[in-house]
């Protein structure tokens, strides 16, 4: 005799229900032994969070419970967007995706209201970042515009990404403080710093870290003058290098700098999906700081000339919870700053 649906229907529910809780009870682990984790990074090959990245996934896996190994994987795309929709939309939410985000990704839907970016970035699960930036202006050595003045009197040309960075940096600039710089579009990092580097470019507006990762020798030799620091605060890497906000004429202006600077101030962001189960957001968080105080880390990251000065989700979520209540007015002047370069 045949048995009747509804208790076929029972047994297929209580194995369900026997699997579930198995799957719950796995520690983290338990999950991670032997497994691949992959660590999405938002840009292409050779730029700063490029390096960052593939040094923090030769280390990390030795802090995670289980020992997964860290399989870096580019996923370059309208300035770091493209990496992190996939990440909120499409990756595996169980902890085997991090994604290496762009910092102006992380408030970059105030700006967007959605048109190209597909998340929230309240939503997802921040696990720290690896040191804050700062972004500033520079031209070489030998250009004529070796200060902020000069760039008041003189034209630059300022060799600019596809993403906003640096484009939205050096118009920001020329709005609010009088320069001249004349912005090409197009670039990758490394070929910005390759114009440079020819003379087909002046200079550029980047975040300082990158530069000091990157070409350690033009700050060794002195072979750039830092014009201007687009922030409200010094950076100590740029002693002596005047601060944007200082020029500003009104309050307002200085929160519209403030928040085209802010699209870097959360440095070199990790992120996972917002389904990833708690105790994996929490053994990933803690990992991250352990392999950030890793003797071997600190060691590959001293002969690259990475800046390590971590922060962690909290600050990040607080950023970002900030980042959304600023007012529309202050959103909307700032937004034709970063919409507004020459293509």
């Amino acid at each position: 005799m045949g048995m009747k649906p509804a208790a076929a229907i029972g047994i297929v529910v209580a194995v369900l229900g026997l699997v579930s809780a198995s799957a719950c009870a796995q520690s983290p682990g338990e999950f991670y032994k032997g497994k691949d984790v992959i660590l999405l990074i938002g840009s292409g090959v050779g730029g700063g969070y490029d390096v960052y990245s593939r040094a923090l996934a030769r280390h990390w896996g030795r802090h995670i419970p289980g020992n997964p190994n860290i399989v870096t994987q580019n996923m370059p795309g309208a300035g770091g967007v493209t990496m992190l929709n996939h990440l909120a939309n499409a990756a595996k939410g169980d902890g085997t995706v991090i994604g290496a985000a762009f910092a102006n990704t992380l408030i970059l839907p105030v700006f967007d209201k959605g048109k190209a970016t597909k998340y929230d970035a309240r939503g997802l699960n921040w696990i720290g970042s690896v040191s804050p930036q700062s972004l500033a202006c520079f031209t070489r050595r030998d250009s004529r515009v070796k200060t902020i003045g000069d760039a008041q009197r003189y034209e630059a040309v300022m060799a600019a990404t596809g993403g906003a960075i640096s484009a939205a940096s050096a118009n920001a600039i020329n709005v609010m403080l009088g320069a001249k710089f004349k912005i090409v579009m197009g670039y990758t990092t490394p070929e910005t710093m390759l114009a440079i580097e020819r003379g087909e470019a002046d200079g550029t507006c980047l975040s300082s870290a990158t530069v000091i990762t990157r070409k350690p020798d033009w700050i060794e030799k002195k072979l750039i003058n830092w014009l201007i620091v687009l922030s409200n605060k010094p950076d100590p890497a740029l002693p002596g290098t005047p601060v944007a906000s200082d020029f500003a004429r009104s309050a307002e202006d200085r929160q519209v700098l403030d928040l085209v600077a802010s699209q870097v101030a959360m440095g070199r962001p990790y992120v996972v999906p917002a389904g990833v189960p708690a105790d994996r957001v929490e053994v990933l968080r803690a990992s991250f700081f352990q392999t950030l105080a890793d003797p071997a880390f600190l060691a590959e990251a001293g002969r690259l000339e990475m800046i390590v000065d971590p922060s962690d989700h909290r600050e990040i979520e607080a950023m970002i919870e900030a980042t959304y209540k600023i007012p529309e007015a202050i959103v909307a002047r700032a937004k034709a700053l970063i919409d507004g370069p020459a293509q």
